[in-house]
């Protein structure tokens, strides 16, 4: 008997097999860590014959040519596979909506022209979760979505802050991501979530979502990446990291990693530091906020963060007690967490 075929949908952001661009902007985060991870972790079992990834094919020379190769070998028996789709420039994904139903079709007619259709398609986020319930009705495939964040959820969060409703389905086509997570969920023969709390409190939200069909299962950590430090272990990445800013590089350093994204609320972080005496006195801040070696390649909100940022460490005169790193890759951010004690992230 022939292994299993599974077929993963990713369609937005920046997807390769290396050096991904974690951070680059808010479609290229830890969705995209997910999936090639799962789409390798799947491809290494035993009982698993192919895995391919379905992405977006890009041609724009603001971007590497690695996203407009049709194929890239991901790992022994997996694959990913660009479809051209709308533009051939890089889109954010509220702009991909009126373009998914030509992938849809593209994908369709490529599949039905293979000697073998997938046993599964894995659709992740609601852009993939309405293509996939697109094959699904057409090609009777078995369908998993995984949203990674709800539309829903969503919209309540941005209301809590402040946006008008109407400004918010404007910018985020909210209404048509949240009804594609309806149609994923009325189409999917099982839901990955991450957490209880989205099961029982995001998803349940949904008038399509069934509770019985949904597996909580939790993103795991690649041990091979992160782990303790060793003695002896080479620290020059920590160092180049920190040196250039701080004048006691040896305090241990309160750590944050993420976008300069609004919704992570570094400035509050850097007043609370700023504030405390005690943190002061015992610690470093240490802030990797994104991965764009030019802040003005940033979106508006992003540079608006990072302004609040320097003005909070002038108010507060944290110089040489604040590290601020708007690049670094995510290769090297294991070796550089690895060796951080005190250390935390945020995500």
């Amino acid at each position: 008997m022939a292994g299993l075929y599974v077929l993963h949908l990713h369609l937005h952001g920046l997807f390769r097999s290396h050096d991904l661009e974690l951070g680059r902007d808010p479609d290229t985060g830890g969705q995209t860590t997910y999936v090639l991870e799962l789409a390798r972790a799947m491809a290494a079992r035993p009982e698993v014959e192919r895995v391919d990834v379905v992405t977006r094919l890009i041609r724009d020379r603001r971007v590497s040519a690695d996203y407009a190769k049709p194929l890239e070998p991901l790992a022994p028996d997996a694959t990913i596979r660009r479809f051209a789709f709308g533009p051939s420039r890089y889109l954010r994904k509220e702009l991909l909506w009126i373009h998914l139903d030509e992938l849809a079709d593209a994908l369709a007619e490529a599949l039905l022209a293979q000697e073998r259709l997938p046993d599964w398609i894995h659709a992740h986020y609601a852009d993939a979760g309405y293509v996939g319930a697109l094959l699904r009705r057409r090609l009777g495939i078995p369908l998993v979505f995984t949203a990674h964040s709800l539309g829903r959820e969503k919209r309540r969060r941005l209301l809590a802050a402040g946006l008008d409703a109407v400004q918010i389905d404007s910018h985020y086509s909210m209404a048509q991501r949240i009804d594609a997570e309806e149609l994923a969920l009325a189409h999917s023969n099982l839901v990955v979530t991450s957490t209880r709390q989205e099961l029982d409190h995001q998803y349940a939200r949904y008038g399509r979502f069934r509770a019985d069909q949904a597996r909580v299962i939790p993103p795991g950590v690649d041990s091979r990446q992160f782990f303790p430090p060793q003695a002896g272990a080479d620290e020059s990445a920590i160092r180049e990291l920190m040196a250039p800013f701080l004048r006691d590089p040896a305090k241990p350093p309160l750590l944050a990693i993420c976008r300069a994204d609004p919704r992570k609320n570094i400035p509050a972080l850097v007043e609370v530091f700023g504030r405390s005496e005690r943190l002061r006195r015992r610690h470093n801040l240490v802030l990797v906020l994104g991965c764009r070696d030019d802040p003005r390649q940033l979106e508006t909100a992003q540079r608006d963060v990072l302004q609040q940022v320097f003005e909070l460490v002038d108010r507060y005169d944290l110089y040489g007690q604040v590290a601020i790193r708007s690049s670094t890759s995510a290769v090297r951010l294991p070796r550089s967490t690895a060796g951080l004690p005190g250390s935390g992230a945020c995500s």
